[in-house]
């Protein structure tokens, strides 16, 4: 069936069976003209959309992971400020041709992640439109201590890196050619944000933080601009190019340099600390410092230099 043909009604009826909750800071939840919530700390807020054709590809994407990548996005820029997940509205724009079974497993990969990182979704929007979909997140979160900023990065600091660089943009190259790299095309598929790490990061004393989702050399940009520090990266061959995915590239005429350097939706964290800080037991990489500068990016992956590059709107 159809989303236009079951009606807006029955639809939300259905989507709060999937939402509706009961949790003891929440004064009034999902069925409300508002959510009403009295929160443990202060509050951090951040919206993001996917969109279908942008985002992910309408005809190779299970619908589970759309609704997974909607909740991805917002929860990594959270764990970039070291906040504690809590609510999620959701705001959704979909085609009238939608189908409901689609919809409702992608509402179900939302929530699953959302349960994993303790948020719920209190509420929302849904609006039939000519398309292309669009799922829009709003995430609020909590504060236990001093957010990690992107400001905050001093001349001196170690940069270090929390996650997995790469393997997102070359797994959708996988799924768009339909070659079997199961564990490239299910970090694109199902990207992970590092909530407790940056939990982690955070009560360990880091102060500055950005999360990877447009690319190590262009969010790393933003991180030295913000900060008006110069950062100077060496990041080594990472342990998942195998000589087997190395086959597979050198095939298809890719460079997993580039890949790492400016590929996108990693969902990464690149972060700030003293040198007296050591932040490998957290599971973090050092991969450069921090020198006295105006805001440039000195990048090498692999022993190669590399441009700085990332995904931008409009390009």
């Amino acid at each position: 069936m159809q989303v236009r043909q079951a009606g807006e009604f029955a639809v939300i009826q259905q989507l709060r069976g999937i939402f509706d909750t009961k949790r003891t800071d929440l004064l009034v939840a999902n069925g409300d003209d508002a959510a009403v919530w009295q929160p443990d700390g202060p509050v951090v807020a951040t919206i993001d959309s996917v969109v279908a054709g942008v985002d992910w590809l309408e005809d190779r994407t299970p619908a589970a992971a759309i609704g997974h990548r909607a909740a991805a996005v917002n929860l990594s820029d959270l764990a970039a400020m070291g906040a504690h997940p809590r609510l999620l509205l959701l705001a959704l724009e979909l085609p009238g041709e939608t189908d409901l079974a689609d919809l409702l497993t992608a509402a179900r990969g939302l929530k699953a992640l959302a349960d994993k990182h303790d948020a719920v979704v209190v509420g929302g929007d849904l609006g039939f439109s000519p398309g292309p979909a669009r799922w829009t997140v709003t995430a609020l979160g909590t504060l236990q201590g001093p957010p990690m900023r992107r400001d905050g990065v001093q001349p001196g600091d170690v940069i270090w890196l929390m996650g997995a660089v790469g393997q997102a943009a070359l797994g959708l190259a996988a799924l768009q050619w339909g070659d079997d790299q199961p564990a490239l095309v299910a970090a694109h598929l199902w990207p992970q944000p590092l909530v407790q790490a940056g939990l982690r990061l955070r009560d360990a004393g880091v102060r500055a933080a950005i999360d990877v989702s447009d690319g190590l050399g262009l969010d790393a940009q933003r991180l030295a601009q913000a900060s008006g520090v110069d950062l100077h990266l060496d990041l080594p061959r990472p342990v998942w190019v195998t000589p087997e995915i190395e086959r597979w590239l050198i095939a298809r005429g890719l460079d997993w340099r580039e890949a790492c350097a400016g590929g996108g939706d990693d969902y990464a964290l690149l972060c700030s600390a003293s040198v007296a800080l050591d932040l490998r037991h957290l599971g973090a990489q050092p991969i450069g410092e921090a020198r006295a500068g105006s805001g440039r990016v000195h990048l090498r992956i692999g022993g190669i230099a590399q441009a700085v590059q990332g995904f931008r709107h409009g390009d």
